[in-house]
Order: C-alpha cells, then structure tokens, then sequence
C-alpha cells in the first residue's frame, strides 16, 4: 500500500502539489498521465524518497518515507536514473548496484542482461552504448533484484520495438502478480490501455484516479 496524506511540494514560486491525498493498494497497475510540466514526475520522486514533500506525509508498506526510510523498500526504481558510469561496462555497472544490497549475484545479474537482450554489449563501455541501450539497461537495474514494486518514468522512451516488447512482457508480469504493484508515467495511450489496471492523472496542483 502507498498512501500520501495532505502532501504539498512546491519549488521556489512554483506549487507542484497543494494538499495532495491517495492511496495506491498492493497489486495495482497504475499510469500516472499529465501534461509536460504537471508534477508526474515530482509525484513518481516524493513516493520513492527522491524528494521531500514540504509538508504532508507518505507512506509505503507501513513505513513513513523520510521518517522510518530515507527511501522506499523493495523497490525497482527507474525515474532518469542511476546514471551509470561511462567508464563502466554495463555488467559492471549492475554488478556495482547488486553489491549494496547484496541480493543477488553474478548469475542474477548475467540473466536480466539477457532477459533485455544486452549480452552481446555487457562488456562494452556504458559510454558507447546508444540511448535505447542505456533505456534497456535501466530497465534491467530497476527488476533486477525482482523487487514487489516497479516505479518507471516514461520507461519506454528510446526504445526500438524489440524493446518496448521487454518492457511490456516485464510489465505484464507485474500484472500477473496480485504481490506486486506497478506505477508508471506514460503519454502512450496504447501502453495506458493495455497495461494500466487505473489511470491517476495529475494536473494543476492534484492528483485524481479517472474513471
């Protein structure tokens, strides 16, 4: 369960949020919808422990982010991040993010290249990697450690069909799973459609669930 409760943010003269309350129950498919500039990602940032709320609390499994957690648990976050190293391999990279928390290994790691089709570039330098590469390795970072929740920011941007078609059998999974929840901003309609069991759509100052 993700709960806010009356939460507000606001950078320099710019309310984001005003008094902003929703829940979010376990298993759920959420797309977060909105104009450039609405908040959706400020929304997806406040969750996960990203940013502060300037007032207002949030709540992820019982735990208040910021009081309990600095950030959300168990949980496979891709919002324009990490940002790798270049110098790094693609394995490397990943094997460097597997190491603090210590969940899984090379295998694990060796498997979800696979599984988005990056085998063949694991040792290549992240620096020569194109942009969909880097998209699929992001993707690769965020269920990597096969995480109960999934927050993605416009995941597939970049990506060619082949991996668009990753990302929805990996979003499809969420759905399949009563356990687990996904949330995701999206401008694609068809993916919104497909993939979203609710739509929460932010614009001037809120949040609301559509019908």
């Amino acid at each position: 369960m993700i709960r806010l409760e009356h939460v507000a943010k606001a950078y320099k003269n710019t309310v984001i949020f005003r008094d902003l309350s929703l829940e979010i129950p376990t298993g759920a498919s959420v797309a977060v919808t909105g104009y450039n500039g609405s908040g959706k990602s400020v929304l997806l940032k406040l969750i996960t422990g990203f940013s502060r709320p300037d007032s207002g609390t949030i709540t992820v499994d019982g735990n208040v982010i910021g009081k309990d957690v600095d950030f959300i648990q168990n949980a496979g976050v891709f919002i324009n991040a990490p940002q790798f190293m270049n110098s790094a391999t693609g394995y490397e990279n990943l094997m460097m993010l597997a190491e603090i928390n210590r969940k899984i290994g090379k295998e694990q790691v060796l498997q979800i290249l696979d599984r988005v089709k990056l085998t063949e570039a694991k040792d290549k330098k992240v620096r020569t990697y194109s942009q969909g590469m880097i998209q699929r390795l992001r993707i690769a970072q965020a269920v990597m450690e096969q995480p109960d929740i999934l927050i993605m920011d416009e995941p597939l941007n970049a990506l060619d069909r082949d991996g668009i078609d990753i990302a929805h059998s990996i979003f499809q999974e969420y759905i399949d799973d009563p356990s687990k929840t996904l949330l995701f901003a999206s401008h694609n309609a068809e993916e919104i459609k497909t993939f979203a069991t609710s739509v929460l759509h932010v614009e001037n100052g809120t949040a609301e669930f559509q019908e």
